[in-house]
């Protein structure tokens, strides 16, 4: 099974794009894949989409009340940090830039149940990357599990926005819309492919933009990016009639939100003052660990007492660089990873001690947001290394759910990512693993 894998994943080029490596144009680098896949039972995963469905319908109600004149405070420094075309959005009704044709729950595993950590709503990427690891992951096994595609209802989501906006072509041109040297190139190229079977389908950036006019579009790039292309700037305002998915909805991803969310949920007054229903607070309150702005009601006392049942995190940070797990600071892998990090974070020379950080953070000019630890699930499996050698690795995954708004549910399906330890992220060192359903 291994090779018939191993050559699957290449001929699927199951990789980034290094723009930047040394002495060349660039090159790609495979992602390192776990050759076990990570199956979840479709009764828990049905109800765990059911759930997060819910949760996700609360953040228009969340922003909504953020933008009140008495939380103006808690909007700014929530947002403050967004500029251009960003800041207009978090400050614009909630219904302006509501309808997403694909979004993303990072989940993590508390025993048996799946727990929403953080929310993608920009660039939730990894629809193609997770269908060619579990397609090459079939390639060299007789296994069943769940036959969806999340390229596909990433395809029919943006297809049934069209259609709700005004769209009445039965073949639209679509035009997916990224940076030049984009890293994940190879879920580009995956999707103008498959797309470009049934569509024609282009790929453009800001430069070429105005050349290639298309029907539809896919954004596949931070809107922050575009601030300086006038004519994308103006469809992006406009993104209805433009027919331009996804909405820019970067207030939706910062981490204090979802640090916000959880706080009202939590609150009978707060709860009733938002506007939230039972159904939704059930499900926040079920599904979002506890996750809270910094300093909360917490003293430092206690959540010093108690590092080890907490994950911190910067709000606007991302890729998990701005990540730290309580536990990690006493242990070998935190005397390396976590300190270096730390280190540069806080321009130390010297070791950071738990006290060190929440001192910074509460002098930090930035939003910070601690969340309680939940107990993830360890995957012991070979793993095909970006050099595609084959060994052991006793390590954690994490799955996620793409969802979309806007248009009649059409998206369940999930992705799984493995890494060495507890932070589970590509962007960290991470890879991918197959992905099932059953």
């Amino acid at each position: 099974m291994s090779q018939d894998f191993i050559d699957e994943l290449s001929r699927q080029n199951v990789s980034v794009w290094d723009r930047a490596a040394q002495g060349s144009g660039g090159v790609w680098r495979p992602i390192p894949v776990a050759m076990e896949p990570v199956i979840v039972e479709k009764s828990s995963w049905d109800r765990l989409v059911a759930d997060a469905r819910v949760v996700l319908s609360a953040f228009p109600v969340v922003l909504a009340w953020l933008q009140r004149p008495e939380n103006v405070q808690l909007f700014q420094r929530l947002f403050g940090h967004l500029s251009g075309i960003e800041a207009e959005a978090a400050a614009a009704p909630p219904e302006k830039n509501w309808g997403h044709a694909t979004l993303r729950f990072d989940l993590f595993w508390q025993d048996d149940e799946l727990k929403i950590i953080e929310a993608n709503c920009t660039i939730p990427a990894m629809q193609a990357y997770s269908d060619m690891v579990r397609d090459s992951w079939r390639a060299g096994s007789s296994s069943g599990g769940s036959t969806g595609s999340n390229s596909g209802d990433l395809l029919e989501s943006l297809l049934a926005l069209y259609q709700i906006h005004g769209g009445t072509k039965s073949r639209p041109r679509i035009a997916i819309v990224h940076r030049e040297g984009d890293s994940q190139l190879a879920e580009l190229n995956h999707f103008e492919q498959r797309w470009g079977q049934k569509f024609q389908t282009v790929r453009v950036t800001p430069e070429t933009f105005a050349r290639e006019p298309a029907d539809l579009y896919y954004r596949h790039i931070f809107a922050h990016k575009v601030d300086a292309y006038p004519e994308i700037v103006t469809s992006l305002r406009d993104w209805r009639k433009a027919r331009f998915f996804n909405p820019v909805s970067a207030h939706y991803e910062v981490k204090g939100f979802l640090a916000v969310l959880s706080a009202i949920a939590g609150d009978d007054a707060l709860a009733a003052s938002a506007g939230l229903s039972a159904e939704q607070r059930r499900a926040i309150n079920d599904r979002v660990p506890w996750t809270r702005l910094l300093p909360c009601e917490r003293d430092t006392g206690e959540i010093l007492r108690n590092m080890d049942q907490y994950v911190f995190k910067s709000s606007s940070g991302y890729g998990g660089h701005a990540v730290f797990i309580g536990s990690e600071w006493g242990s070998e892998r935190g005397d390396t990873s976590t300190q270096a990090r730390l280190r540069a974070l806080m321009r130390s020379n010297d070791p950071v001690t738990p006290k060190d950080f929440l001192a910074w953070i509460a002098a930090s000019p930035g939003v910070w947001v601690i969340q309680q630890r939940v107990s993830g699930r360890r995957h012991k499996s070979k793993v095909i290394t970006s050099s595609r050698d084959v060994i052991e690795v006793d390590g954690f995954v994490d799955a996620s759910v793409f969802l979309n708004s806007g248009a009649p549910p059409l998206c369940g399906g999930g992705v799984s990512r493995f890494a060495a330890g507890p932070l589970v992220n590509i962007g960290t060192g991470g890879g991918l693993a197959p992905f099932a359903v059953i």
